[in-house]
């Protein structure tokens, strides 16, 4: 790729990650659990919570260790990070293959998949797209991010598919692990890297050569901003909601007299929205303020949630239900992926994303969680439908409280912390041209540990 111009290499690596991501971990596990579920209770002779707890510990772990892993990134890059956790994780894989049924080792088998996946899922390859491309960087980890979501919509049919052939779920493990290691390491090894220095200031990413860094906040500077704490909040309880109704899907359509290949159908149909989730929500990210999307994205599977509860009354809706929790599922990671670019800036990305995916991470292990202790509580899943449904509504109201954007497409210069600093004063001749900013660097006050984002629309030259 030496003879291709920064901006061409780029949307090359955006098109390898996404080859990557299609053996992602969410279509690895968390998707194939769901199938896998009552099969691996029936030859185990657990019921159906236990086997469940193993996927939450496997999340649990990944969320422990996501911050970690983000800071690696940051600091040695995707390969270094990438290429460990995929060898790791297929020989992880092939391990719970041949695992007996024994608790312990099964959850510990789970632990440490959680461990060592991290770097097998969007929080690297998000990170390279938004390093890559700034101005249709929505569009960027649209197409990143339906990667995950061919993975995830194939996954449920490739289970069952292996499962009905070769008798069993083993066989499932053994055969998500070799479709990784054919996916995700030929990229790893040969296309998808960072942007260099050059190919960064070529791209207009940082303000001069000898910056050496791209611009954002420190994670203690965007933990004093209320956008830090407002997505958050709302990244824990998408992260809870939407994986959990995922994950106990097929179970959940069973129990309703739904046979198990339309329960299936349905999870794959979901995964298949995804997709088209993705793009749309790439498409209008470029084009919309992203809290607004992000309160379609956060309204949708509340309504979902109805359908799939069985209490519409109407035969097939299901699937309609399956479609807007795809849908939303399709929008998570991506969205929390832009807004963090645009609120903190890609400084340290790979750290602020990482706790924000270990939220994710840690969604999928209390959603799946809550989800199951409903069903046992009551017999069906109607109470974390009711708890999770409110949950989303409030965050969709909240979430119009992000206010501009700090880091908007094309400022290559964050706003100063202390203009009084001659170490801020950066001279005129390396000043971004930018539609935002104009040509000058104007920073709020220095005593606003937030300073409002409205000051750099009136930084404009005369």
């Amino acid at each position: 790729m030496s003879q291709l111009s920064p901006t061409t290499r780029g949307w090359v690596v955006i098109g390898a990650s996404t080859i990557a991501l299609i053996v992602s971990v969410s279509a690895l596990i968390i998707t194939p659990y769901g199938v896998m579920m009552d099969p691996i209770a029936t030859d185990f002779g657990w019921t159906r919570a236990a086997v469940s707890n193993g996927l939450s510990i496997f999340a649990l772990t990944a969320a422990i260790i996501m911050p970690f892993a983000g800071r690696l990134l940051d600091t040695f890059g995707i390969r270094k990070v990438g290429i460990p956790s995929a060898v790791l994780t297929v020989l992880t894989m092939l391990a719970l293959a041949w695992c007996p049924p024994n608790e312990a080792l099964w959850y510990g088998l789970m632990a440490v998949l959680g461990v060592v996946s991290v770097g097998q899922g969007g929080l690297i390859y998000l990170k390279v797209a938004a390093e890559w491309i700034d101005r249709r960087r929505g569009l960027a980890v649209a197409i990143v991010g339906t990667g995950m979501a061919i993975g995830q919509a194939l996954s449920p049919a490739f289970t069952q598919l292996l499962m009905t052939t070769f008798g069993g779920w083993r066989p499932v493990f053994v055969g998500l692990a070799i479709l990784l290691a054919v996916l995700a390491l030929p990229p790893l090894l040969l296309m998808i890297r960072e942007p260099d220095d050059r190919e960064r200031q070529e791209l207009g990413h940082t303000a001069t050569p000898e910056a050496g860094e791209l611009p954002g906040l420190e994670l203690g500077e965007a933990a004093r901003t209320r956008q830090f704490w407002i997505l958050l909040l709302t990244t824990l309880m998408l992260g809870c909601a939407v994986p959990g109704v995922l994950v106990h899907m097929v179970p959940l359509l069973s129990d309703q007299g739904i046979s198990t290949t339309d329960a299936v159908t349905a999870l794959s149909a979901a995964g298949l929205s995804a997709i088209v989730g993705r793009m749309i929500g790439g498409f209008l990210l470029d084009r919309l303020h992203a809290p607004l999307v992000a309160a379609v994205v956060f309204a949708m599977p509340i309504l979902g949630f109805w359908f799939l509860s069985g209490h519409a009354g109407v035969g097939g809706i299901h699937l309609v239900g399956a479609v807007l929790v795809g849908m939303a599922s399709g929008g998570e990671s991506d969205l929390v992926g832009y807004m963090t670019s645009r609120y903190m800036g890609m400084k340290r990305f790979g750290l602020i994303y990482g706790i924000y995916y270990a939220l994710l991470a840690l969604g999928y292990s209390l959603g799946p969680f809550a989800y199951a202790a409903a069903y046992t509580a009551t017999g069906n899943y109607d109470a974390a439908f009711l708890v999770f449904g409110l949950g989303l509504a409030v965050c969709a109201v909240g979430g119009l409280a992000m206010g501009r954007y700090r880091f908007p497409a094309g400022v290559a210069i964050p706003v100063a912390d202390d203009p009084a600093d001659a170490a801020e004063q950066i001279p005129e001749a390396v000043l971004v041209d930018n539609p935002v900013i104009g040509h000058r660097h104007v920073a709020g006050p220095a005593s606003d540990p937030d300073p409002d984002p409205d000051a750099l629309t009136k930084s404009r030259e005369g």
